[in-house]
């Protein structure tokens, strides 16, 4: 005790901050702690990182050049740029892991705001806190956690104040706009954002709103131009990739047919029945994924091409990117039942049991990477850490690590009992909606909530196609909106949560 009060009186406040913080969240204080267990492991297990190919060397190689990717926007790289000087993939993960603990914690927060019990507020934020999916995704040399922090940190700054401040207005846009420039699914927010606050004030008739609106809009573009500047001024084009296009015409082989379309002669290259091997089967239910067709470097996109040491970029420039646009809308148009058809039946898949992220079970192989690619990931890790950091033997395949018994032997038995079944996720999403419908339920805060979960699952499947990854940023919205839905219609204020003076002055 003497030694504590010897300490200098800002630390002794926030020591004491601390406790009382603790003491009146205890049980998610708990959750939390636990939920670090499994996040060693992973670290322990899988050295010193987990590596996707293309895109974890794309980022890497972004990073240590500084420059954006023609593929992936890269305001991922930017963070690894920050990171840079401590020379480890490993320390990556470790932040990652933190911010993956701070979602749950702004999860819990948002709704202790909101009235509910602690219990309800933990139990919402379990799955950020333990789902193996999103452990990978903190595990991964990817965009999709750091977009997720920013969208809830963005959201949380929004919606945690009684009534939002003109800077935590401007916060939540510059966050939100970050996070479009992190992973392009998220440009959707730049809108929703300044809707909510429209409505939230009033309507369209109330000036305030519209000031309000204006201004979060105005906030949410600023990092979006921005980035459009830099693209312009390394690559010549003002947008954020040479690649929406593409992704898109890719989306398209899942139902185009070229009778209905009708493509004039400088796009019957892109039909499915002009595409090589099995890419040109007739009946669409029996064609590849559409990654197949974006990827496949005997299709038309890679004829012409001029590879370079960033390998696998060498298809996606302005002039092939708006040809496959061009293509991708006459598809959509002339096909847009069966567009929303395959957009519908693929989102669901979320909803599937099994239907999830896992750590590999066993040292992922290393054969099936070229030599080209082989160089290239090596060169990326080099010229961002100055070494292989230990794996230079393990690059290959679809993804790279290093398994280290016993711990990744316990993350593989976690992972088989611990996990978000799409049945629950389904069952989430649903208490959301009846949040949004039920008018005794309904509430701007939980509606607005869910409808931008719902896009974030969607948007990605509607652009290129499904993963389970790409919507792990909308799960801890979609959580939200559900414990907002079943709480009690008028909740008393929480005390414990109204005391931390969460308003931004």
């Amino acid at each position: 005790m003497k030694q504590v009060q010897e300490l200098p009186g800002i630390v002794r406040h926030a020591l004491a901050r601390g406790r009382t913080l603790l003491g009146q969240h205890r049980l998610f204080a708990t959750a939390a702690a636990v939920a670090a267990l499994p996040r060693v492991l992973a670290m322990l297990g899988y050295e010193p990182a987990l590596l996707v190919r293309l895109d974890s060397y794309d980022y890497l190689w972004g990073a240590a050049r500084l420059s954006p990717n023609l593929i992936n926007v890269s305001g991922y790289s930017v963070f690894l740029w920050l990171l840079r000087p401590l020379h480890s993939l490993a320390v990556i993960t470790g932040v990652q892991h933190a911010m993956g603990l701070a979602v749950a914690a702004m999860v819990y927060a948002l709704l202790r705001r909101y009235g509910l019990p602690a219990w309800g507020a933990t139990l919402a934020a379990a799955p950020v806190l333990f789902d193996p999916g999103q452990l990978v995704a903190e595990q991964l040399i990817m965009a999709d956690l750091l977009a997720m922090t920013l969208m809830m940190t963005g959201l949380t700054v929004l919606l945690i104040p009684r009534a939002p401040s003109w800077p935590a207005i401007v916060i939540a846009g510059l966050l939100t706009g970050a996070s479009a420039t992190v992973r392009p699914t998220a440009l959707p927010l730049i809108v929703l954002v300044p809707a909510y606050l429209l409505l939230r004030e009033g309507g369209w008739r109330r000036a305030a709103g519209w000031l309000r609106s204006g201004l979060a809009l105005t906030a949410g573009l600023v990092p979006v131009l921005a980035y459009v500047g830099w693209f312009a001024a390394v690559h010549g084009t003002a947008t954020l990739t040479d690649s929406d296009g593409l992704f898109l015409w890719a989306r398209t082989m899942s139902f185009a047919n070229c009778a209905a379309i009708r493509p004039p002669a400088d796009l019957r290259a892109l039909c499915p029945g002009a595409q090589p091997g099995v890419l040109a089967r007739y009946d669409p239910s029996q064609r590849p994924p559409p990654f197949s067709y974006l990827w496949d470097h005997d299709a038309w996109q890679w004829q012409h091409g001029q590879p370079g040491h960033v390998t696998g970029t060498a298809a996606f420039t302005p002039a092939n990117n708006g040809r496959a646009l061009r293509f991708a809308v006459r598809a959509i148009e002339a096909q847009p039942i069966a567009y929303a058809n395959v957009v519908a039946r693929d989102s669901l898949r979320s909803f599937a049991f099994g239907n999830s992220v896992r750590f590999p079970s066993g040292q992922p192989s290393t054969a099936t990477m070229p030599a080209a690619d082989q160089q290239y990931t090596i060169g990326a890790i080099l010229a961002y850490a100055g070494n292989d950091q230990g794996i230079g033997a393990d690059l290959g395949g679809g993804l790279a690590t290093r398994l280290q018994p016993p711990f990744a032997t316990i993350m593989h038995y976690y992972q088989r009992f611990i996990y978000l079944p799409g049945p629950v996720l389904a069952l989430i999403v649903l208490a959301g909606l009846a949040g949004c419908l039920l008018a005794r339920r309904r509430s701007a805060e939980g509606t607005f909530l869910w409808i931008t979960a719902v896009i974030l699952m969607v948007v990605p499947t509607a652009e290129h196609e499904y993963d389970y990854r790409y919507i792990l940023p909308a799960v801890p919205l979609a959580c939200a909106a559900a414990a907002l839905a079943l709480r009690r219609p008028e909740p008393s204020r929480s005390p414990a949560i109204s005391s931390l003076k969460w308003e931004i002055p």
